[in-house]
């Protein structure tokens, strides 16, 4: 059945109590579970006086709850906002004032750090397995089993908070519309279905993670699958679940991809017979990746193009039907494109423009930017550069706007500049992306200073403000920022002299002599953002602020990089610690 209202989409899941919607590493929930928790939360936005077009903030360490406070909310025509756990607590604080919630909907401790006291509704749920199918469903005088389910697709579906200043983040507004129109398309072109099992292990506070994972396999009657998050040294565990739960569809990000190409020892985690397509997105898959995984893991290989504004795709490069080649971004499909041609000389080239039943409407209660991202007829300014081909498709040419893509993650570089400016010693900052081979791009931040300050402590305050990913990867101090006449910063001129910073750095670490347990701590120090001196053989994660899954793979790569080595997959994944690190490279050196 395809889920076409509200009212199907419950219906469907009401009626395969028994079928796996979501299944973690050492845990499943089945749909019996997910309905009986969506009643729990559906009598709880109830009995706190939560109606339709009301917004509820959401935050929770714990997968399941935070996908059933979302689906809760928006079959009961109320609008969810899901933001990360590691959220910090100026940009909640700031997206609570944006959205003005009726309910936060919460871990109590993450509440509490936020400084939120009320309204809040508490998501430390029970552990116990098989607990949700005893929760009581259903709110008094509501109907289909306790909820409102909404009879139209007019009306706002959620809110998705995108990258922007901490004080003024930008929340995109999807109408349920778009949602229902997005999601048929999708489902369609990558032949998800009842019986697909989707591992999509993407971060839920994003639309990748949540609408192309637990969401739409809820409106399919499928299952998703997740495992806890990617990591390197985790990644032969997290490859093998895949045919442990008999994925159908897997999808993840173009810089996973590549750390799946370099590191995974074995060509077979897609051999099953149930697997149909392997799935890149949020970032263009680049040619050679592209070619390389479908050589070795012999298995369709699909390049998804989109926006937080346009649910989840818009464009689908791959060899089912409908879609454009392998090396574009693909063809448009239940939607319209066209490019703004720029030169007259070029006129298949220009900014990529979509229109269409599923892209988005505007920003929330924010109407001049809404009005700067649409053309003057309605088409959605993408800000990216595009070619029109023959056959329909289109190529990739770059991005007109200052927004950085690293690994799959969209940066606004004025929310890190936002940041820095706190700091008492910095009088001006300027972020951009500068490129990089593993992640597309990077942000890496000019900053001008008052005082002494080293780029550690610059880190430190940033991490303290920033969710991990946006961290800058580097924090150069200059004298002066490159700027025109009219005091605007010069970006290409910045870029010129950060890259040309960064390579001499590089090329004097490069040569550096001396023990090899010094190498690899300045090596981790630069990487880390952290003093070489306060590092030993037995700093780890929990030990290193700047040590995270990413953080780690910068550490490998410029270990390889700067010492001349292969560092084998089997080798990776054992490394807990910095001994462990210098264990391996010992044996590796010549």
């Amino acid at each position: 059945m395809i889920a076409t209202t509200l009212r199907t989409v419950w219906s469907q899941a009401l009626s395969q109590p028994k079928a796996d919607f979501l299944v973690l590493p050492n845990r499943r929930y089945r749909y019996a579970d997910l309905t009986a928790a969506i009643g729990h939360f559906a009598h709880g936005y109830d009995a706190r006086g939560v109606v339709t077009g009301d917004r509820v903030l959401i935050a929770s360490t714990d997968e399941f709850a935070s996908i059933v406070a979302f689906v809760a909310a928006l079959l009961q025509g109320i609008v969810p906002v899901l933001v990360a756990a590691d959220t910090k607590s100026a940009r909640a604080n700031g997206i609570r004032a944006q959205t003005d919630p009726a309910l936060v909907v919460a871990d109590m401790d993450l509440a509490q750090a936020w400084g939120i006291t009320a309204p809040v509704m508490s998501l430390d749920l029970p552990q116990t397995p098989g607990v949700f199918g005893r929760l009581r469903a259903g709110g008094k005088g509501a109907p289909y089993g306790g909820l409102h389910l909404p009879q139209t697709d007019d009306g706002l579906a959620y809110l998705m908070f995108t990258s922007g200043t901490t004080d003024a983040p930008t929340g995109v507004a999807i109408s349920r519309r778009n949602l229902f129109a997005n999601i048929a398309t999708v489902a369609r072109m990558l032949q998800i279905g009842p019986d697909s099992r989707v591992f999509n292990d993407m971060v839920l506070a994003h639309a990748d993670g949540l609408i192309q994972g637990p969401v739409l396999a809820l409106f399919q009657g499928a299952s998703v699958i997740r495992g806890c998050g990617f990591s390197l040294a985790g990644l032969e565990d997290w490859l093998n679940l895949i045919r442990r739960h008999s994925a159908t569809h897997f999808i993840t990000v173009p810089t996973v991809w590549a750390m799946i190409d370099r590191y995974a020892r074995h060509d077979d985690y897609f051999d099953a017979p149930e697997m149909k397509a392997l799935i890149s997105c949020a970032a263009k898959l680049e040619d050679p990746l592209w070619l390389r995984l479908q050589t070795r893991f012999k298995r369709a290989i699909c390049n998804e193009y989109g926006l937080t504004e346009t649910v989840m795709s818009a464009l689908y490069a791959g060899p089912f039907a409908g879609m454009g080649p392998s090396g574009t971004i693909g063809m448009p499909v239940d939607c319209e494109a066209k490019v703004a041609a720029r030169d007259p000389a070029q006129p298949d080239i220009g900014e990529l423009l979509l229109r269409g039943d599923s892209i988005f409407t505007g920003y929330w209660r924010a109407p001049g930017r809404t009005a700067q991202a649409f053309t003057h007829d309605g088409w959605l300014k993408t800000g990216d550069i595009a070619q029109k081909n023959l056959d329909g498709s289109y190529s990739y040419q770059g991005r007109m706007k200052s927004i950085i893509n690293s690994g799959g993650l969209l940066i606004r570089p004025e929310e890190i500049d936002e940041v820095l400016l706190q700091c008492p010693r910095v009088i001006a900052a300027v972020t951009l992306g500068l490129p990089d081979a593993d992640f597309g791009e990077i942000a890496v931040s000019a900053v001008e200073l008052s005082g002494d300050i080293t780029e550690a402590a610059l880190t430190e305050f940033a991490a303290a403000r920033l969710e991990a990913l946006k961290i800058p990867k580097r924090i150069v101090p200059l004298a002066s920022i490159p700027r025109g006449q009219s005091g605007k910063p010069k970006l290409q001129d910045l870029r010129q002299v950060l890259g040309d910073i960064i390579s001499a750095a590089q090329r004097q670490q490069d040569g550096g002599t001396g023990d090899l347990d010094d190498q690899v701590f300045q090596i981790a120090a630069s990487v880390f953002r952290c003093d070489a001196a306060g590092l030993d053989a037995r700093s780890d994660a929990d030990t290193v602020k700047g040590w995270d899954s990413f953080s780690f793979l910068g550490l490998i790569l410029a270990l390889e990089d700067q010492l001349g080595l292969h560092l084998p997959a089997r080798h990776v994944a054992g490394m807990k610690n910095l001994g462990d690190v210098i264990e391996v490279v010992q044996g590796l050196k010549p």
